[in-house]
């Protein structure tokens, strides 16, 4: 193997060969078990199809190929096969069923071809002793197919053999007597094909192509799961209210997140599945003493599916349970502590200076419990929503919440300003966990006084701390010691610089800046992934789920005024 598939393979192998995660009953033994060494294989194998069929390859490549192939291949035949047994290598990493399927379905077409006569008789022993040692590890493959992958494979095979047989019949020349020959130019064996000279071609590219999208199925993780349903969600509402839940844990029970609990049901994680990724939403949520289980419960569920697991702001103290999972810190959850809290002194003259303006222009407000809006107050809100957003779509994953002002959410709080004519103006939303009160939503009028916000967070951290309320979570401060540096290296620069030019779209130095005035305190929070092949999958999956649109506010039909009911 060249070194770039030992890296690729080593690589590869991180997520299935880890002893810390959880085997099935009975499977430990095999679990510990390395599938690299039969990836390794299957990748040699697939060099010995495609590199004795091309123009140039060495004499004595030939004789070993033939252990392989039995005969010589075409090399249309040996370039498709080629490539269908390097995503079948790849599937041999990641412990997929199918690709196991794979490999003892082409050592039985070998094996059918001895007994035909097509091979010869000297390849029967080695063929029987390869299916043997597949079959002696097929417990090592425990990612079986999802059966809507298994009918869209099906439904693929099917249109390929009737678009070609059709097309044969219509456009190619062939009689119906001579149709079988079809499966022959699919396959690209070289068989004689009674029809245009065009024909053969044109078959085998079909083929080709019809073979690597079923292998590509096939291989496929699951489809994402369905939200949790109520029941789950009610679940997960009493452990968010746990005294051990972190401030991102009300942020579990956005209705498009599926749910895996513990063992013992004290701690569950919140996650979706984007691009065959398994994105958990922060730490989990519940008893600390659970969290632990809680991580290899998600991990089987992952083993077992095929999704790749990663971990969108997990918190410091918990980096140890995900194993030997990468990790980047991407920035920093701002947090105020009530208890230090204070408006005195040079460095929060701003501060200050924004509360005063908005009494100045007579702005008051309050602060009120979610589930107690009136109708008509809910809908003004949602029209100054609408506003602030200049008719945009809502973002955010993994501190954000959704079914703005609905009710829905139990412990939702709302803090509300109202301009001189007591029409309200702008409002923030907070939600409560086990550790203290988070911001979720932040929605000003854009033609209403400068300082509206600063003054609804310093009224919010007070009624925290009247409360007992512990810490109060506001924005997450992206890339923050990039942005908090004056001394950059050159590539850092070209960050910086990026975050700035990016900023009227991503908001990114500009939230920074406006929570850097009220001095917090800042919480580091990190992305996880299991291996660095991963990295361009999860970029392109966490910047999806955080920039991403979701739907827009909008008025409820029908507001549920106790969210009691609905989640307890």
């Amino acid at each position: 193997m060249s070194p770039a598939e030992v890296s690729f393979v080593q690589g590869e192998s991180s997520w299935g060969d880890d002893p810390s995660l959880p085997a099935r009953p009975g499977q430990a033994a095999d679990a510990a078990r390395p599938v690299w060494p039969l990836a390794a294989v299957t990748l040699a194998v697939a060099a010995l199809v495609v590199v004795p069929a091309a123009t140039v390859s060495p004499e004595w490549l030939g004789p070993v190929s033939r252990l392989v192939t039995g005969s010589p291949l075409l090399p249309a035949h040996a370039m498709a096969l080629g490539l269908a047994l390097l995503l079948v290598a790849r599937g041999v990493l990641l412990r997929r069923r199918a690709a196991w399927y794979g490999l003892v379905l082409l050592v039985l077409l070998g094996l059918l071809a001895v007994l035909t006569g097509e091979d010869p008789a000297w390849r029967l022993p080695l063929l029987a002793a390869v299916i043997g040692g597949l079959w002696l590890e097929r417990g090592r493959f425990p990612v079986r197919p999802h059966p809507e992958r298994v009918r869209t494979a099906v439904k693929t095979g099917a249109f390929l053999v009737v678009g070609a047989v059709a097309g044969s019949l219509v456009l190619g020349g062939v009689s119906v007597r001579s149709v079988g020959q079809v499966a022959g130019g699919l396959g690209a064996t070289g068989a004689p094909i009674d029809g245009a000279s065009w024909l053969p071609g044109v078959l085998a590219l079909a083929g080709a192509a019809g073979l690597l999208v079923i292998v590509i199925t096939l291989l496929a993780p699951d489809p994402a799961p369905p939200p949790g349903d109520g029941a789950e969600r009610r679940r997960v509402a009493g452990l968010v209210a746990h005294p051990g839940s972190d401030t991102l844990a009300p942020f579990a029970l956005r209705r498009d997140k599926a749910y895996v609990f513990s063992p013992d049901g004290r701690a569950a994680i919140g996650y979706r599945v984007l691009f065959g990724l398994a994105v958990a939403g922060g730490d989990p949520v519940g008893d600390p003493g659970s969290h632990a289980a809680a991580v290899r419960a998600f991990l089987a569920l992952c083993r077992t599916t095929g999704w790749r697991p990663a971990v969108l702001g997990a918190s410091d103290g918990l980096l140890p349970v995900w194993g030997r999972f990468r990790s980047i810190g991407f920035g920093d959850e701002v947090v105020i502590r009530p208890a230090e809290f204070t408006l005195s002194g040079r460095t929060m003259r701003n501060v200050r200076q924004a509360v005063r303006r908005t009494e100045n222009a007579g702005v008051t407000s309050e602060i009120v419990p979610e589930r107690e809006l009136a109708p008509a107050l809910r809908d003004r809100l949602l029209d100054v929503a609408s506003r602030s957003l200049g008719g945009a779509a809502e973002r955010g994953f993994s501190m954000n919440l959704d079914e703005l002002l609905t009710g829905y959410h139990p412990g939702a709080l709302v803090a509300i300003a109202y301009d001189q004519d007591a029409e309200p103006i702008a409002f923030q939303r907070y939600v409560t966990a086990g550790e203290g009160v988070s911001l979720d939503a932040m929605r000003r009028d854009p033609d209403g006084p400068n300082g509206v916000n600063e003054r609804l967070i310093v009224e919010m951290v007070e009624y925290a701390g009247e409360r007992g309320h512990g810490v109060v979570s506001l924005n997450f401060a992206a890339f923050r010691e990039l942005l908090d540096t004056a001394d950059r290296t050159p590539l850092e620069k070209a960050g910086y610089r990026a975050l700035h030019l990016l900023d009227p779209w991503i908001a990114v130095e500009s939230l920074y800046l406006f929570d850097k005035k009220f001095r917090p305190s800042y919480k580091p929070r990190n992305v996880m992934f299991r291996s660095w092949f991963d990295i361009a999958w999860v970029a392109a999956a966490l910047l999806t789920l955080e920039f991403g649109r979701t739907r827009p506010a909008r008025r409820a039909a029908d507001p549920a005024t106790e969210p009691v009911h609905h989640l307890g």
